[in-house]
């Protein structure tokens, strides 16, 4: 990642709130910058966190984001980078150590950017997760503690795992970086991804294609695995039907060229049975990727839900809609993507929900307005939020309640803040992406 990309990310982070009583010890404005040697170790104890686990210091009246490094640590540090309002560093060592301090089970941690909390007990992550949304929390007033809801599993839980390709092969990106670093396997995705990663590879270096792809998507559902081969543009016809053999015929091979995916042998669809559903998805289609988490989030979801009518807003694949219809719901899915409607179209007819459940393909801004009465509304939207537009038009309406899923606790915050028409009654933390710094928000919002 270059510096200005680290610079405006962090400040993100210092305006967002993130990171123990940043926002009030930091001028933002009218600094100058200062250069530090990045061959001199420096020694501080770390008193709170920043959004992604990174330990936070301070040097000089500077904060500094030390990633791998816990509360009430002391340790010693390098700069290695410096801005007006804050500087980056990297931990040398570690003076003191904290009773939470765990060894990283990875090979690759601290070096592959997809972990940040492998240097900690999963206990101890999911207390600092907890903090730092109650911090993000306090600027819409929730002063109510948030549930938290843990994985069943801290690794081997994704479903899914996108891979670059380089001269080395299959490789992830490295932390803070655009390099890649090459791996042979990854602890947070299912067993049968990591196979497959292995059987991939080998392809790759056996039929000298280390230039044909730019990325390899892996995709697993119920033992069912579906792959897709990101071609660069221009290259030559690629016979995939060994690395088919040797996956197994349990496997979809795609491949995605100018825009375009194609079906090329195999499977094609990942198929599951969710909550009673029979379901079909294509391998570009969105689906949480906690294959152990996403039952208890959805169910929760469901015993929230007020009313006979229900409105689900940037609905995906249809899984969460198909599974309030079997509740006797009538139900109403709005999504954008055509992938993701085609799918939930599907999952309808496979169910037999013809009269439950009415799919709209199209733009929540704009579907929105025009329904009336419903009871319940869901959203779900990317990590942006939701559009200004769609906000306004919720504050209009007079449904129940809305329930809020979101996996950016940020624009969450932000658009919990704009919702005037709504009360924010409860708020669950669901940690679906364990050893990672993300999360699953899900709030309850009642009409005034």
């Amino acid at each position: 990642m270059k510096a200005e990309t680290i610079r405006k990310s962090n400040e993100s982070k210092l305006k967002n709130g993130y990171g123990s009583k940043l926002k009030n010890e930091i001028k933002m404005k009218n600094e100058s910058k200062t250069d530090y040697d990045s061959d001199v170790e420096y020694e501080g104890k770390i008193d709170s966190y920043g959004y992604d686990g990174e330990g936070v210091l301070r040097l000089d009246g500077k904060v500094v984001f030390v990633p791998y490094a816990l509360k009430d640590e002391v340790i010693k540090f390098k700069i290695v980078s410096s801005h007006s309002t804050f500087l980056n560093g990297n931990l040398t060592e570690v003076l003191h150590s904290s009773p939470q301090r765990a060894a990283a089970p990875c090979k690759y941690f601290g070096r592959c950017g997809g972990c940040s909390y492998q240097h900690t007990t999963y206990e101890n992550e999911l207390e600092i997760k907890k903090d730092l949304l109650a911090q993000q929390l306090k600027k819409v007033n929730f002063q109510v503690e948030a549930r938290v809801v843990k994985s069943p599993n801290e690794y081997g839980y994704r479903n899914k795992i996108r891979m670059f390709v380089d001269r080395d092969g299959l490789s992830l990106i490295e932390r803070g970086s655009h390099k890649l670093c090459k791996v042979d396997g990854c602890l947070l995705v299912d067993e049968k991804i990591n196979r497959a990663i292995e059987i991939i590879d080998r392809f790759i270096s056996a039929q000298k294609l280390t230039y044909s792809f730019s990325e390899i998507v892996i995709r697993e559902e119920n033992d069912n695995l579906a792959v897709i081969f990101y071609k660069k543009p221009g290259g030559r016809e690629i016979n995939y039907q060994g690395v088919y053999l040797m996956l197994g015929d349990f496997t979809g091979i795609y491949e995605y060229e100018n825009h375009t995916l194609t079906h090329k042998m195999g499977n094609k669809y990942l198929q599951s049975n969710e909550h009673g559903l029979n379901c079909k998805f294509k391998p570009n289609s969105f689906h949480q990727v906690n294959k152990f988490l996403v039952s208890g989030l959805y169910q929760y979801v469901v015993d929230n839900i007020v009313g006979d009518l229900v409105v689900n807003c940037y609905s995906g694949s249809g899984v969460l809609s198909g599974f309030i219809a079997n509740q006797n719901k009538r139900v109403i899915g709005i999504e954008l993507g055509e992938s993701e409607h085609q799918d939930a179209e599907l999952l309808k007819e496979e169910n037999a929900l013809y009269t439950s459940l009415t799919n709209i393909h199209g733009d929540c801004a704009k579907v929105l307005p025009n329904i009336t009465d419903a009871d319940t509304i869901i959203v779900d939207p990317p990590r942006s939020g939701m559009e200004k537009s769609v906000v306004e038009t919720l504050n209009l309406k007079n449904c129940q309640r809305l329930i809020y899923v979101s996996c950016n606790s940020a624009t969450f915050v932000r658009d919990v803040d704009r919702l005037s028409g709504y009360r924010l009654s409860s708020v669950t933390l669901f940690d679906m992406f364990a050893r990672t710094g993300e999360y699953e928000v899900v709030g309850i919002l009642d009409k005034f």
